[in-house]
């Protein structure tokens, strides 16, 4: 397959523009298999991709995908061909539309929902530029469901703005469908059922009943462009289309690692592995088995929270409210006032989307909500603002709250067990993404002080989360192996309320105290032990190491580490300029 691009489409035969989707299709199944990646997603939008640069003029007509992982064909029509052997890897070519790559990528998309908004922004100043230009979106994939994709429905459809808004209904998010939308969108008069919603909002409606005919696309696209206020074109399409083993597969391979197309063999849509997320949801089973109260609701990640084998035994207690996290925390709250037990699964990612439902609903009322907050700390490659980096600093912000790190797997089934006897106030426990490698923090050492003590010295203390203790172990015996220098190695579960007389206590007994945090340094983990030694006037040196004010690229963990200046030696540079001393040490 050649290096195309948008000028290239124009310039096809009709007979040329029919056979495009195919050799596409055979492309992307044949590199994606290789490298893993978005594979189902991106199959039920090739066709559409196609007629899309077909009519339209990127980027001056400006192009949209929502959510960004949709745009793979988009890539490949944009010039990108050579660069996709390169995804999922380390400052390769990114899992979703990226600014960065192209100047067809017209915004940074990795979270849902924000498109419409953004685009009647972009259509709002073009109409005030006086050009004829349309602002083209693309959403799907489950992303109209949320809340922000309808506010921007509100606005744009009684606004006169140029926007195309293209609505990918492949019946699907990365789960099947869930809730009214679906039952819109589907069934035998869903042509009528939907006309009516979209056009009682004042926008234009066109539908395409077959997304994978290439002129019928191209038609409907051609009279969309043609109108003068916004219009909604509805595209029927089949996930995973051209791929044998997503009719059978769950999510309809939605993502998946490495895996063999014709089988399906190795198609995972995550780490394959024990990780605190699939112990914690085993545990999760074991007390719903026994405790009717509880119920468990997941903003359309049930894999990313190992749900599956919850939700066949108890399908009316796990509860997948769609791309709708704000619906999620605000249902649990409802749950929690009529003496349910919720227990939110999110990514931390997403959960921020819920800031305002966690701070005014939950914290607020204090209610008995627990949310298990997965992939905290760093998140792979799937995009920069995925990381979950950014959860500490305005979590530990809010009254009422409990937020805990559980040492390991076995803490967080305890931390679970004892929790869901008799639920009091807000409670989120965080949890890192990787497979668990290497021992885990005995918990029947820790004490019930809310941290652990795992090394003994009189050099100085490290204090450290569970995400980071591969790394502050290396640290600490890079020290006593380097310098001589035994520092204390202290892992702490409670981050708010904090162990603070504990942790006060052994600051008083040390001159040097370093505070290790897989998380962004302002106001996090860090920043509340030097709170502490301000708040109790100790005079100890404090070094903070973690992630600078930055949004780190997506990679595995030693590559994040490593342009977060967190790599050993940068961490060991830290340690022996701040004190010039520890080099002499013993």
């Amino acid at each position: 397959m050649d290096n195309l691009f948008p000028a290239d489409i124009k310039g096809l035969s009709s007979d040329e523009l029919k056979l495009l989707p195919e050799t596409i299709r055979d492309f992307l199944i044949t590199s994606i298999s290789q490298t893993g990646g978005h594979i189902g997603a991106n199959l039920s939008v090739i066709e559409l991709t196609v007629a899309l640069h077909r009519v339209f003029d990127s980027p001056k007509d400006p192009i949209i995908f929502d959510t960004g992982h949709q745009g793979y064909t988009h890539k490949l029509l944009t010039g990108r061909k050579d660069i996709f052997l390169t995804l999922n890897t380390f400052k390769g070519m990114s899992r979703f539309v990226s600014h960065a790559e192209s100047e067809h990528d017209t915004i940074e998309a990795s979270h849902a929902g924000t498109s419409i908004s953004i685009g009647s922004g972009i259509a709002w100043a073009l109409k005030e530029a006086n050009s004829d230009n349309r602002v083209i979106i693309v959403i799907g994939d489950g992303s109209m469901v949320e809340g922000m994709a309808f506010e921007g429905l509100n606005f744009a459809s009684t606004s006169n703005l140029n926007m195309v808004i293209v609505l990918n209904d492949n019946e699907m998010a990365i789960a099947p469908s869930v809730g009214g939308m679906r039952h819109l969108t589907t069934g035998q008069n869903w042509q009528q059922k939907s006309k009516a919603f979209f056009e009682g909002l004042g926008l234009a409606y066109i539908s395409v009943t077959d997304g994978h005919d290439i002129n019928a696309l191209v038609d409907a696209l051609s009279v969309a462009k043609s109108m003068t206020k916004a219009v909604l074109v509805h595209v029927k399409t089949e996930k995973g289309k051209g791929l044998p083993s997503s009719k059978t597969h769950p999510y309809k391979i939605h993502f998946s690692m490495p895996f063999d197309p014709v089988s399906g063999a190795g198609a995972a849509p995550t780490v394959i592995g024990k990780t605190f997320a699939s112990e914690a949801a085993e545990q999760l089973l074991e007390l719903m088995r026994s405790d009717p109260g509880i119920v468990v609701i997941t903003p359309a990640t049930p894999y990313a929270s190992y749900l599956q084998n919850l939700a066949t035994e108890f399908p009316h207690r796990v509860i997948d409210v769609g791309m709708a996290e704000q619906q999620a925390v605000g249902m649990a709250c409802g749950l929690a006032l009529r003496g349910m037990k919720p227990v939110v699964c999110m990514q931390t990612t997403f959960m921020q989307r819920a800031f305002d439902q966690l701070l005014h609903d939950v914290c607020f009322m204090n209610l008995p909500v627990t949310i298990l907050g997965v992939r905290s700390g760093f998140a792979g490659y799937d995009s920069p603002t995925h990381h979950g980096i950014y959860d500490i600093p305005y979590l530990r912000s809010f009254p009422n709250m409990r937020l805990i790190y559980p040492y390991s797997t076995q803490d967080i089934r305890s931390e679970l067990s004892n929790r869901l006897v008799n639920p009091t106030g807000p409670m989120v426990i965080l949890h890192p993404y990787e497979v668990i490698s290497g021992d885990e923090i005995d918990i029947s050492k820790s004490g019930a002080t809310g941290l652990a003590m795992l090394d003994e010295g009189d050099a100085g203390v490290i204090f450290f989360l569970s995400n980071a203790m591969g790394v502050a172990k290396t640290l600490h015996e890079t020290l006593r192996i380097s310098f001589g220098s035994a520092f204390r190695l202290c892992c702490v579960k409670d981050i708010k309320p904090a162990p603070t007389e504990a942790i006060a206590n052994i600051c008083k007994a040390t001159s040097r105290i370093i505070c290790i945090e897989e998380g962004t340094l302002p106001g996090g983990f860090g920043s509340m032990i030097g709170e502490i030694l301000l708040d109790r006037q100790i005079s100890a040196s404090l070094l903070r190491l973690g992630i600078p004010d930055i949004f780190v690229p997506a990679g595995n963990k030693q590559e994040c580490l490593s342009c977060s200046e967190m790599s050993n030696q940068d961490l060991l540079n830290r340690v022996t300029s701040f004190w010039p001393d520890i080099c002499q040490y013993g």
